[in-house]
């Protein structure tokens, strides 16, 4: 390895513990100081700002997938923090909406850091954002998370299915 590609390598490595360690700390405070992840408080800024949306709906607002999306809803219905209900417009639909308790925890609540990260990367430049992503893609194949299904950031990992003997 050459000398610059080194330090390149180090300053990467320098700025990518700088956004991992902001997100954890951001992770930290809200658990904290509001009893959910990142990841929940996050859903539920969604749903206070556009509440009675679908899972599918609410995947989109959230730049996720609906199975990511599911599973953050299920701990917050389980939570009392969110509640489904069939839409009155059509009954095979079923809305998401805060509670009183869900929406006083969100105006409560300290910021999440998605809003922060969606912010400064809609701000720069279209050639630069495509470049970001060019280069974080490329980051994720070479370190073989390229295939990995993509979660909602810091909402925990399913628990790992035991082998039987």
């Amino acid at each position: 390895m050459t000398a610059r590609a080194r330090d390149d390598s180090a300053a990467a490595l320098v700025a990518l513990r700088r956004v991992v360690r902001a997100l954890r700390l951001a992770d930290r405070e809200v658990e904290d100081a509001a009893g959910v992840s990142v990841a929940q408080l996050f859903v539920m800024h969604q749903l206070a700002e556009a509440p009675a949306l679908s899972i599918a709906k609410l995947a989109e607002r959230a730049l996720t997938d609906q199975s990511s999306v599911s599973t953050v809803v299920a701990r917050l219905v389980e939570r009392k923090l969110v509640v489904r209900k069939q839409a009155r417009s059509d009954r095979r639909r079923v809305e998401l909406r805060l509670t009183p308790r869900g929406e006083k925890l969100v105006l409560t609540a300290p910021a999440v850091p998605q809003n922060r990260l969606i912010a400064a990367i809609s701000a720069m430049a279209p050639e630069r954002r495509r470049e970001i992503v060019r280069s974080l893609e490329t980051l994720a194949a070479a370190i073989g998370a390229g295939s990995l299904q993509p979660r909602m950031l810091f909402e925990d990992e399913p628990p790992a299915r035991r082998r039987k003997r």
